[in-house]
């Protein structure tokens, strides 16, 4: 039966042999699809009096949201944060190779670095939708260099910074450009943080608490400036210290609970 063309001049298409996740389980079931919207197949048969125009034997494969990474350093033998005239070619064989993987769109993100490495590699790095080339790059995340030398991890203490000299504009000198930045992850119990974590937010980038020593007072601060987010919350950390009391405790004295990524080691 042909598709009802007095609903819409787009095909409908109908996916089967296909996995699909719903409530959170992985369910044998058809979909189907207009104009990249679902559609109910109910109303479609009983109101439209429409079929598929466009069959797609899915072969068992499963159809799903895609994965949004939000802090990514690199992979496939490239380093984001490596100073380099081809950073660009990196994201695009990253963005490429992940796509397989289930992820649609990634934030390359940046570790602590010397100031020439930002105002090398920031310029190179474009926002893209994704597609059958690879996944899409949303925006740069920069994980420090404002960040706890307690809790540097893998980051090289001697690029460490502080606000202490210049605040917001000491963060512009280090960066170069803020231009394509969504997230910027820094330790709050810095002096200044305060007023760089409004002024980024000013600018639509998304303030992450990570690296961080920080005691309740600072964070329930910092999520009140703006910070939304939280770096890889409890990785590389002592099970019970201050900053996992003052980052988890603020979210029960604070409007809103910051959203949080984790890194799903074994």
């Amino acid at each position: 039966m042909p598709s009802n063309k007095s609903v819409s001049d787009a095909p409908i298409v109908q996916f089967s042999n296909c996995r699909i996740l719903r409530d959170h389980k992985l369910q044998w079931e058809d979909l189907w699809v207009r104009q990249g919207k679902i559609l109910n197949p109910e109303k479609l048969f009983f109101d439209e009096k429409g079929a598929a125009d466009v069959h797609v034997d899915c072969q068992g494969r499963i159809i799903a949201p895609g994965f949004i990474d939000v802090q990514i350093n690199g992979g496939f033998g490239v380093d984001f944060s490596q100073e380099t005239d081809e950073a660009g070619d990196g994201i695009s064989l990253v963005a490429r190779n992940i796509l397989p993987h289930g992820v649609t769109s990634f934030c390359p993100t940046i570790v602590t670095s010397p100031s020439s490495v930002y105002h090398k590699v920031l310029p190179q790095i474009s926002v893209e939708d994704g597609g059958s080339w690879g996944a899409g790059v949303l925006g740069i995340h920069l994980e420090g260099p404002y960040i706890s030398a307690e809790k540097k991890g893998a980051h090289p203490e001697h690029c460490l910074r502080s606000f202490s000299k210049g605040g917001f504009s000491e963060l512009l000198d280090t960066y170069g450009t803020l231009d394509k930045v969504s997230i910027v992850t820094l330790a709050p119990e810095m002096e200044k943080s305060g007023e760089v974590i409004e002024e980024l937010v000013k600018c639509g980038i998304c303030v992450s608490v990570g690296h961080s020593v920080a005691n309740l007072s600072q964070a329930e601060d910092a999520v009140k400036s703006g910070a939304s987010f939280i770096t890889h919350l409890f990785n590389a950390m002592l099970p019970v210290c201050d900053y996992i009391k003052g980052v988890v405790q603020a979210q029960e004295v604070i409007p809103y609970t910051p959203d949080r990524g984790s890194i799903a080691d074994q």
